[in-house]
């Protein structure tokens, strides 16, 4: 014994270096071990030499084991199963998925799909990769550029010009796969049908104009509402039927600031200390012995309950932050503005430019004292003054902890987080509601008359994946592919969404729990304002409109101080913006010269057609794009000269006016 003490002692570095590498081999010998199977599952693209060839066996074996049903003259149906020889055996393929939603339900939905995707592959191994939302673009950047990408990339926020960099030169478009059906919808009304008719839109949000192709395939669909705590507003009105109009919406608010409402620790503490002071009263009455003692702890209760009512977090009516307030400028206060199209829309898209903006301003066909301009900012300010206190410098975790700690009765986010609230609510006690957004009704006489409808809802596809496996590694790619279509195909989306909480991408998918409220406003209106012209104008914009908030200013002063300073500064603004826009041009031609050559070195002629197609699109943007600009620069040129003159964008016959109950001129 003491000589192998004396032997470890002597050799110990040694035998610790040579265990890390046994350990080592270990893991590598596991990652590649062999996996028996008895099924396979055909998958797109799969051929019986290729399938021989992965499981190291031979096309006859595999006839043999599969007589009369298979033979090399019978075309392979993605989706269906063969049996594989006893002896075959396969190495193991591992795919890496990279997301950054970790809003709970979704990395336990992605589990499910690899429980499910590995249980009919078991020579695939699938890694979950969760990143947290702050950090992932430079992740993303991070791996692009150090070529260790996961397989499956989750689609990032950086910069448009530098991920359409990254789609050309490492991921793979799937519009191959997005126009063939979808092998795993067999035995559904989708066997058939292309996997883009499957999807509610399309995967209009997948496709890429830029790049004439499908890059990413998207898992959920994704809308903004106003969710609400409906037991409070029980407790506030003595109904849990949401406000309708923002009259109504207002008249909630102001209750909840008016009477003491407190939060769920401020509600317990003064609970305690009102049960405590009645336990107290009544042994008082049994024990006039004690009574000096008693008296005394009935005052410091007292004391406590008096300081917790005092100090306690009252409930404010919105749960609100910079980041809630984008989600609600979009959706509540821009839709009042629309009537503005009218003057300012001069291309006739029913949207409003920022040169068109400019434009009408510069030749006093509409200022920012304009009516529906007026209404709009008098909608901020009233849905600002019931937000929590400096809301403006809040993150949106802060808003969602005041939502669920029952600190605030209303907050506006959309249906990624749907799930989680679901479930909070239900861990603290309150029943979760969903509203639409409280627009403008007759009850508002003065803002309801510029009101035309609500704003235009296009639901977007989201939690979109892109494949940047390499093509030196074909196997794994087309795994990955599998993989992602496995996880879009419509039994395995509803279920992924179960979990996750959020809609179901696939057509046909039922919205369950809140998730039914969340019905799109496909016939709204698009906003009518649009002061983004770049440059130091929207920086001043900024500012104003945050003190705005916060009631430092008034709209008159705002518009006092923005209106003059945009007009000065616009045209020069949008100038230093488009010298930005041509610095692209270099990034536009790096784009060409990749499309270019792989056309030429393309030896499908049908394929090398459509690449030079592609080619011939992009190659045309930039002169289309110069054509625009020169346009728009003439326009804002004579505007700013003086020079033009421009009337109403639109303008309506007596007859239109008449069906229109528009006043007759």
């Amino acid at each position: 014994m003491d000589s192998l003490k004396e032997f470890v002692k002597k050799y110990f570095g040694i035998l610790i270096i040579a265990a890390a590498f046994v350990v080592s081999a270990v893991i590598v010998t596991v990652n590649n071990v062999q996996v028996a199977d008895t099924q396979y599952v055909i998958k797109t693209g799969d051929t019986l030499a290729r399938i021989a060839e992965e499981y190291q066996t031979t096309v006859e074996k595999l006839c043999e084991e599969n007589y009369p049903d298979l033979s090399p003259a019978v075309p392979l149906t993605p989706g269906s199963k063969i049996k594989l020889p006893r002896e075959s055996r396969a190495k193991l393929i591992t795919v890496r998925l990279a997301h950054w939603n970790l809003e709970p339900g979704a990395r336990e939905g992605v589990n499910l799909m690899i429980k499910r995707y590995t249980a009919l592959h078991p020579n695939v191994r699938i890694v979950q990769e969760a990143i947290p939302e702050s950090t992932y673009a430079q992740w993303y950047t991070t791996q692009m550029v150090g070529h260790t990408p996961a397989d499956l990339m989750h689609e990032a926020g950086v910069a448009y010009p530098l991920l359409i960099s990254y789609y050309i030169r490492y991921f793979t478009p799937l519009t191959e796969y997005v126009m063939k059906p979808n092998p795993y919808n067999k035995g559904t009304e989708f066997e058939n049908t292309p996997l883009r008719d499957t999807i509610k839109d399309g995967l209009r949000s997948c496709y890429n104009a830029d790049l004439q192709e499908y890059m990413t395939i998207g898992l959920a669909q994704h809308l903004v509402r106003m969710y609400y705590n409906k037991s409070m507003l029980k407790k506030v009105t003595g109904s849990d039927d949401p406000p309708k109009t923002f009259k109504e919406f207002m008249d909630v608010c102001a209750l909840i600031a008016k009477e003491p409402y407190y939060d769920t620790a401020a509600r317990k503490s003064i609970a305690s200390y009102s049960n405590e002071l009645v336990r107290l009263s009544a042994e008082r009455q049994k024990k006039s012995s004690d009574a000096a003692r008693i008296d005394a702890q009935i005052a410091e209760q007292r004391r406590m309950l008096d300081e917790a009512v005092r100090t306690g977090k009252r409930m404010m009516p919105i749960a609100n932050s910079k980041y809630h307030m984008n989600a609600v400028e979009n959706w509540l206060f821009n839709a009042i503005t629309s009537k503005a199209r009218t003057i300012v829309d001069y291309n006739h898209d029913c949207s409003v430019s920022a040169v068109e903006q400019y434009i009408a301003m510069k030749l006093k066909r509409i200022d920012m004292n304009y009516g529906p301009y007026r209404a709009k900012f008098e909608i901020v300010s009233n849905y600002c003054a019931y937000s929590v206190p400096g809301f403006a410098g809040l993150n949106r975790d802060d808003a969602v902890m005041s939502f669920i700690q029952s600190r605030s009765l209303f907050i506006p986010t959309g249906t990624w987080e749907a799930g989680m609230l679901q479930k909070q609510a239900e861990d603290n006690g309150f029943e979760l509601g969903v509203m639409d957004f409280p627009y403008p009704g007759p009850d508002s006489p003065e803002l309801y008359k510029y009101m035309e409808g609500p704003a235009f809802e296009d639901p977007w596809g989201s939690f979109k994946f892109a494949v940047a496996t390499p093509e030196s590694d074909p196997e794994r790619r087309r795994t990955t592919i599998d993989f992602l279509l496995f996880m879009v195909a419509k039994d395995n989306n509803i279920a992924l969404n179960d979990i996750t909480g959020w809609p179901p991408y696939v057509k046909g998918a039922p919205a369950k729990g809140v998730l039914k409220y969340f019905v799109p406003h496909p016939d709204g209106v698009l906003p009518g304002m649009n002061f983004s012209i770049g440059g130091e104008s929207v920086i001043k914009w900024q500012q104003l409109y945050t003190l705005y908030w916060v009631g430092q200013v008034s709209y008159d002063k705002f518009r006092a101080d923005f209106e003059p300073y945009y007009l000065s500064r616009g045209y020069q603004d949008y100038l230093t913006v488009n010298k930005n826009w041509r610095r692209s041009l270099a990034a536009d031609e790096k784009q060409l010269s990749i499309m270019r050559a792989k056309a030429m070195r393309s030896v499908n002629a049908e394929a090398a057609g459509d690449l030079w197609h592609k080619y011939r699109y992009v190659m045309m943007r930039p002169l289309t794009r110069e054509v625009d600009v020169s346009y728009e620069r003439a326009l804002l040129q004579s505007a700013e000269q003086g020079n033009v003159s421009m009337g109403n964008a639109y303008e309506y016959s007596p007859g239109a006016r008449a069906r229109l109950g528009m006043p007759v001129q």
